[in-house]
């Protein structure tokens, strides 16, 4: 793999991106991007490569889309990309710690997903009955059966596919299981009285003349068979049924038929007298009053209170009776599932030897606050279970303050940065498998830092670069964080010469990668402040930190400096003129002593104020093509500060007000300006963007000049021309 040749358009954002990476004279190659420029829009594409999928615009899904990547000549095969995405949220899910490579895992995690929607929403489909929250629903269950929800199923589902005809659904059941309705319960005189109802019910049912007869054929049954009859129209057939001496010609005689013989039993009056001996008892207690009226209304149920256990299972198979379809849906999947289950735990069983290697590198490399072990190796050649991980949590005081912790019990108590390493462990292995193999790859570095403290991001620099040792892996590495970049540059070495340093640049509606920095942005300026104004000019700032860090605050030269970042007035009792009348000379005399140098000018006489202006013009009038590096950043920069503090300061009423400003002042110039003009909107909005933009203090730490990097140039050159037009 010598050169990979790109050509992408209207991919994710990029209009259109021709680049060629030459992996011959840098195997690795690092590429700055302002965030939402091309960065990860690039990896996608690549990513959709490997995973055979097409590539879109987000927002213009309508456009044409252009897609071409060659590698040495020839489209390159899926099989060759391996991208890196940014660091994503760890997933503590129920197969989130399984050991599996990131195809086996996502296939695990899907099935896990899809059966638990399946079974939310089957749960959904009892809630109404059971009259309680969805997982109070399935906790109910388990708790019934003494197993998880899909051995509980399993264990009622002949009874439930029994069921023709599902009795009990009208009846709620946490009217009847909650603490204080079983309480009263089981009390000893409630369920002597609940004997003798049930005792005079059978006696009633078995020796009154009636219908109904205890076992044989009772009220249900009646119901069951009044309902087959009328679902097949028997009687509109004009057929008859014959009930003792009762001839039955239509369904609206037999449900009168079987009211009546109900009616029979229940009015009795014996019955009716053990009735309201139980009504009394519920009546007497205040907390049970509904309850009471809801036995009042379901009479029937009494005689099930004698096994309140037995009339549990019998209330949730009735109600699972009433969704038989679903359930047995549901079931299907279940046990399918568990069949790809297994054939996904068999694969990931080939990986552990692999795994252990990745664990080792891991540990070796990443500080983190636990250690990593595999949970269940007993149980991974035992059963049929996956390799899990298992995090052991020390506090450092002793061994009886470790704790072993698993995924979802993990997740409170890392830091998102501490919870995103475990995204590593799957990177690793993909990238340790793929470099056994010994072919070619283009491994696509998306952003893999963010979030991490310096020690584990220095660890991923060393890794990556460990994996360039192998001839045959290739890299991209992308990122919008300036600090990286430099970092990675800096730490890869020869692994990324200058002909593999980019810097994305935006030319109308094409994205271009040009040659990024040869050397890092201080001691170019350094060693050139003598032969480029835009070059002597970007140094202000940055001598006047290095007289700051090194001497203090309070002396010529850093007042000298700070007149050029601000608009001052003159020093009197310093001699130092006002920011307007600083000289060329004066300035360089300042960086002689500091850089120890002795260099000189040709117009020592030049104001640097007029020279910072002069120049700001003519780099906006570089064709818009031009990309603008740093030093031309920050010469805009101090320009449009100088400008917009000039304008405000004139139109204050009070023209001293700044003079004894020590710090942050062009925040509070704009600060003045809008307490003394609130309705120049126009004006305001213009100076907010200059506060905004234009960095404040540009402090030595090359950090600080990410927020200057970062803006596009069309940004500075039109806020330069908006602070221009001010009147």
């Amino acid at each position: 793999m010598d050169k990979i040749d790109l050509h992408l358009e209207n991919c994710y954002g990029i209009k259109k991106l021709i680049h060629s990476f030459d992996f011959t004279k840098s195997p690795a190659h690092l590429v700055y991007a302002p965030n939402g420029v091309m960065k990860s829009s690039l990896a996608q594409t690549l990513e959709d490569i490997a995973n055979e999928k097409d590539s879109i615009d987000r927002i213009f899904t309508e456009r044409i889309n252009h897609r071409d990547v060659k590698v040495d000549n020839r489209d390159i095969d899926k099989e060759e990309i391996f991208v890196i995405q940014r660091m994503k949220e760890a997933d503590f899910k129920e197969a989130s710690t399984i050991l599996a490579n990131e195809d086996l895992k996502k296939k695990y995690d899907e099935l896990n997903s899809n059966l638990n929607k399946s079974k939310d929403d089957f749960i959904k489909l009892l809630k109404d009955s059971f009259g309680i929250r969805n997982q109070q629903v399935e906790t109910e269950i388990t708790n019934t059966y003494k197993k998880n929800l899909f051995s509980s199923f399993e264990t009622i589902e002949s009874q439930v596919n029994e069921i023709s005809e599902p009795i009990y659904i009208g009846i709620k059941y946490n009217e009847i299981f909650n603490d204080k309705v079983l309480k009263f319960l089981g009390t000893s005189d409630f369920k002597l009285k609940i004997k003798e109802y049930i005792s005079t019910y059978d006696k009633l049912v078995n020796e009154n003349d009636t219908l109904f007869m205890k076992g044989t054929f009772n009220h249900y049954n009646a119901d069951t068979v009044t309902k087959a009859l009328k679902d097949n129209k028997f009687f509109t057939a004009k057929h008859k049924v014959k009930i003792k001496e009762y001839e039955i010609e239509s369904v609206e005689d037999l449900e009168a038929l079987i009211k009546a013989e109900k009616e029979k039993v229940l009015s009795d009056p014996e019955l009716t007298s053990k009735f309201n001996a139980i009504d009394k008892s519920l009546n007497s207690n205040a907390d049970l009053r509904n309850f009471r009226s809801y036995v009042e209304q379901n009479q029937e149920i009494i005689k099930e209170f004698i096994n309140l256990e037995n009339f549990r299972k019998k209330l949730i198979a009735n109600y699972v009776a009433s969704n038989k379809e679903e359930f047995n849906i549901l079931l299907k999947l279940y046990r399918d599932t568990n069949e790809q289950r297994k054939q996904i735990i068999e694969e990931a069983k080939k990986e552990q030897e692999d795994w252990k290697n990745v664990l080792e590198i891991f540990k070796r490399r990443f500080a983190v606050p636990f250690k990593l072990k595999i949970k269940n190796q007993e149980d991974v050649i035992l059963k049929d279970e996956p390799a899990s991980l298992i995090f052991e949590y020390s506090d450092g005081i002793g061994p009886e303050n470790t704790k072993e912790l698993g995924g979802p019990e993990l997740f409170g108590s890392l830091s998102t940065g501490e919870q995103r390493v475990f995204y590593l462990l799957n990177i690793i292995f993909q990238i340790e498998t793929r470099r056994r193999l010994g072919k070619n790859q283009l491994v696509v570095v998306d952003d893999i830092a963010d979030s991490f403290d310096y020690k584990n991001k220095y660890a991923i620099i060393e890794y990556l670069k460990d994996v360039l040792e192998e001839p045959t892996f290739k890299m991209i590495i992308l990122t919008h964080n300036f600090d990286f970049y430099k970092t990675v540059k800096s730490r890869l070495g020869a692994k990324i010469n200058f002909r593999g340093n980019w810097k994305t640049v935006k030319k109308g509606e094409e994205l271009s990668l040009v040659i990024g920095e040869k050397k890092d942005v201080f001691p170019t300026l350094r060693s050139n402040f003598d032969t480029c104004d835009v070059t002597f000019i970007a140094c202000i700032p940055f001598v006047r930190n290095l007289i700051e860090f090194s001497i203090g605050d309070d002396n010529d030269s850093y007042y000298v400096l700070t007149s050029l970042l601000h608009l001052k007035p003159e020093f009197g009792e310093r001699g130092i003129a006002k920011t307007k009348d600083l000289s060329k000379q004066e300035v360089l005399n300042i960086f002689n002593t500091v850089f120890a140098t002795s260099k000189s000018t040709d117009s020592p006489d030049k104001k640097v104020y007029d020279l910072i202006i002069e120049k700001s013009n003519e780099i906006i009038a570089l064709p818009q093509d031009d990309s603008l590096d740093i030093k031309n950043k920050i010469c805009l920069s101090l320009a449009i500060r100088l400008i917009a503090e000039e304008y405000m300061l004139s139109k204050i009423t009070d023209a001293n007000f700044h003079v004894h400003i020590q710090n942050k002042q062009t925040g509070k110039i704009v600060d003045k300006f809008k307490k003394e003009f609130p309705n120049e909107t126009d004006d305001i909005s213009v100076l907010d963007r200059v506060n905004l933009m234009t960095a404040e203090n540009i402090h030595i730490n090359s950090f600080m000049y990410e927020p200057l990097m970062d803006l596009t140039d069309d940004h500075l050159r039109n806020l330069f021309n908006d602070v221009k037009n001010l009147n």
